[in-house]
């Protein structure tokens, strides 16, 4: 059974961008008609203005949204003004260029140079729309972007002491049970407390896939010095995303999780498997036991801070643009698989 949360936009956005274009087809199609033009003239002089246009609009708010606001307001008007004009001669050009290209009689007629005059005048309009769209939807960005950081800094002061705790706690019972190993131990006990400090600290900050794995590697040693032969480790790490960045913190809850709740209740043990490649420009992750696993929706119940501080630390990372599912079902392991974005961090801590 396969049940999870898709944080990823939907498609009906691409559904939208094909209504917008049949609307402005509808509407335009009357308009060259009136002018003189026949209907099949007319349907060909629309395709093309809709066609150019649609590309000029995606590659503008492409680069509107890269640059984002700028405060100083004669910089903002000087730049928007001759990125504006730059945007209607651009936007003429092409849909001139296909008229000739595609149906020369239309680019023949009298009326057909003097209406490009006004192509520039609605291409200048259409873009001055956009910018203020765009500006409009930067703000709300970083508006989001603001709430996102202080979630983080809530999330960290709520998980740091768990983790802090349960680890402690695993201390606490190795050294009843291995005190030749305490000292092994507690070396790994402390690179995790640098780990998880400096992650405290900077709690927007990215790390790569390397870091965090070097620091789930620390957290699993301890365990395995309390479990012994009853917790196996198998890793299929792509070394392609080794250096890709992720948000601090994500994997160990998602470790932790399958110790305690797949491994460890159970006599005989079992193994964890970690995994990470890429696939279409995304990072994918896999945290997966062979435990006891799970009843449907009995993990969304759960009071513990594990999967709920990975599905909050993804939404608060990458908001839509990120996928959590899970796959189990009872005396069938627990899977998580994670989907987010594969760049290089912007801030890389070591």
């Amino acid at each position: 059974m396969r049940f999870g949360l898709s944080l990823r936009t939907p498609r009906h956005k691409y559904a939208w961008t094909a209504i917008a274009a049949l609307v402005a087809i509808t509407l335009l199609v009357p308009v060259f008609y009136s002018q003189g033009l026949s209907w099949f003239d007319a349907m060909v002089t629309t395709w093309c203005f809709v066609l150019s246009g649609l590309l000029m609009i995606w590659t503008a708010w492409q680069l509107l949204m890269r640059r984002g606001v700028t405060e100083s307001l004669g910089r903002t008007l000087a730049m928007h003004t001759v990125t504006g004009l730059a945007f209607a001669l651009l936007w003429t050009l092409l849909f001139g260029g296909l008229i000739y290209l595609i149906f020369m009689p239309i680019a023949e007629r009298d009326g057909f140079h003097k209406g490009l005059i006004w192509q520039v005048v609605w291409g200048f309009m259409t873009y001055v729309g956009l910018a203020q769209v765009a500006r409009t939807q930067t703000r709300l960005r970083e508006q989001e972007l603001a709430a996102a950081q202080a979630e983080l800094v809530a999330l960290r002061s709520q998980l740091n002491p768990h983790f802090l705790f349960n680890t402690l706690h695993a201390l606490t019972q190795l050294i009843r049970d291995d005190p030749a190993g305490t000292r092994d131990a507690l070396e790994r006990f402390g690179d995790l407390m640098r780990y998880v400090l400096h992650a405290g600290n900077n709690a927007t900050a990215e790390v790569t896939v390397e870091d965090e794995l070097e620091f789930v590697e620390h957290y699993l040693a301890l365990e395995q010095l309390r479990l012994g032969d009853r917790l196996g480790v198998y890793r299929h790490i792509d070394p392609e995303t080794l250096e890709l960045a992720l948000p601090p913190l994500l994997l160990q809850p998602l470790v932790e999780n399958a110790v305690r709740h797949g491994i460890a209740p159970r006599r005989e043990g079992g193994a964890i498997r970690l995994t990470t490649q890429m696939a279409e420009e995304r990072l994918l992750i896999e945290v997966a036991d062979d435990g006891k696993g799970s009843e449907t929706n009995a993990w969304r119940h759960s009071q513990g801070l594990g999967l709920k501080s990975v599905m909050r630390q993804l939404q608060a990372w990458y908001s839509t643009a990120a996928e959590f599912d899970v796959q189990t079902r009872p005396g069938e392991g627990f899977t998580v698989q994670i989907s987010i974005p594969a760049r290089v961090p912007r801030k890389v801590q070591r």
